[in-house]
């Protein structure tokens, strides 16, 4: 029998950032999307993770970079669940960013788009409204060399 990390992520979202900051849920932590809609095409822009509330996390991309992006700011808020009975840690959310990261490739991440160093085992089950993230994403069909 093979053993699987699962890990599902209930996304929230899509907010503008301006409404980010009024929503319940930017108290959570987790994993975070942001998304850029410029005209008719959105496209992912970074993908995070935070042990802290998004609020805080999102307030300082704002300052940083956020504020000079063309186009409206769309931010999805996802947290973790563990269908399995797994337990929360920071080195398996540390994995999950870095799994969706290399997966999804967003344009602004400078981390984990060349190489995985996580469990092998695990695997990413997005549901919700996870905007453009696929479904489901595993470490297993990544080409480890």
């Amino acid at each position: 029998m093979k053993i699987v990390t699962a890990v599902h992520i209930r996304w929230f979202g899509a907010y503008s950032l301006d409404h980010f900051y009024t929503k319940d849920i930017a108290l959570h932590s987790g994993i975070y999307a942001i998304y850029r809609v410029y005209g008719e095409k959105e496209t992912l822009l970074y993908i995070g993770k935070t042990s802290r509330n998004f609020w805080q996390r999102i307030s300082e991309h704002n300052k940083d970079w956020l504020w000079n992006v063309k186009g409206k700011i769309k931010i999805r808020l996802g947290l973790l669940e563990f269908p399995d009975g797994g337990r929360y840690s920071a080195k398996k959310l540390a994995d999950v960013e870095s799994l969706l990261i290399l997966w999804h490739l967003p344009k602004e991440n400078t981390t984990s788009t060349c190489y995985y160093r996580g469990r092998v085992d695990l695997e990413i089950i997005n549901f919700g409204r996870r905007g453009l993230l696929d479904k489901k994403v595993t470490a297993k069909e990544l080409d480890w060399v």
